[in-house]
């Protein structure tokens, strides 16, 4: 459930939180504009399952906290270690707890964005041109290659977890599922992340630790670049069972872009139906390859 809380709740509670407005929710969050030392940014609160932590909120000892409380840790620590400009930021308040009218709650503050997730602007404009899906490539790749640079990976790289900025750029959010490979799974067997954006790989729980690495978030990155060009997801349809749905993105070679849509260079195709292989090895081995090929394409 999404915490439900009004401005003046939020303005009398925490210290330093001014001109509060609701922005909407996103996932178990509900998020806010708020302004904090005459700087705006986004704040958002999700329920703390247990109550209020009795321990320092800033420790990094999580053995013992609920999963929830562990897995917005490792957001605000992604949102605050990682350097690609291309990945939202941590902004000046950290993982904090609260009680507000009864309710047990975590917030955080992260930057606050102007624009549009590519899911809102897709419905309202449609797919995206050519050059902008080069760009598009270019930004979320600089953010997979800085997160494993950490060691860590999105899992959930999708177009609503996208924003394009009012000036073109792109920003990747909600690192709230982030995979830390040398860290302790968090998802206890079951699937987590959005599985229309899975790569084949994510699949399959028992090669968790050794089997995925930054090449599934490239395949949930050619999964976005291609609905984002052409209209249409390349293994999915609404209606579609979820064995169909497995059985494509385990086996299907997607129809080339260029194929559905007019005036796609040929190397875009080649770089995205490369980026959906079905193994992490047909896809690029660095990041820094799938960038050159982009920018290749980028001043052609």
């Amino acid at each position: 459930m999404v915490p439900s809380l009004t401005p003046e709740q939020i303005e009398k509670h925490i210290a330093g939180v001014t001109d509060v407005q609701h922005l909407g929710q996103g996932g178990q969050k509900a998020v806010y504009r708020c302004i904090v030392n005459k700087e705006p940014f986004a704040i958002k609160f999700s329920h703390s399952p247990d109550g209020v932590p009795s321990a320092n909120p800033d420790s990094t000892e999580m053995e013992e906290d609920p999963d929830v409380i562990v897995r917005a840790r490792r957001e605000v620590e992604t949102m605050r270690d990682c350097k690609s400009e291309h990945m939202v930021k941590l902004g000046p308040i950290g993982l904090q707890f609260v009680e507000i009218e009864g309710e047990s709650l975590l917030y955080f503050t992260e930057e606050l964005i102007y624009g549009e997730d590519l899911s809102a602007w897709q419905r309202a404009n449609g797919p995206l041109e050519v050059p902008e899906v080069i760009r598009l490539g270019l930004h979320i790749t600089d953010a997979i290659k800085s997160l494993w640079e950490l060691g860590k990976i999105h899992r959930d790289i999708k177009p609503g977890n996208i924003m394009r900025r009012t000036n073109g750029d792109f920003v990747l959010l909600d690192a709230g599922l982030a995979f830390d490979v040398a860290g302790e799974s968090l998802s206890g067997g079951f699937l987590v992340g959005t599985r229309i954006y899975f790569s084949p790989e994510q699949f399959d729980y028992s090669n968790r630790r050794t089997g995925l690495d930054f090449r599934s978030d490239m395949f949930a990155l050619g999964v976005t670049m291609y609905e984002m060009l052409t209209g249409v997801h390349p293994f999915w349809k609404r209606g579609s069972s979820s064995e169909t749905f497995f059985s494509n993105v385990t086996t299907l070679t997607p129809r080339k872009p260029s194929e559905l849509i007019k005036n796609v260079p040929e190397s875009l195709d080649e770089i995205i139906l490369r980026l959906l292989g079905k193994a992490p090895h047909l896809r690029y081995r660095k990041c820094d390859q799938l960038i050159n090929a982009l920018k290749k394409l980028e001043v052609q």
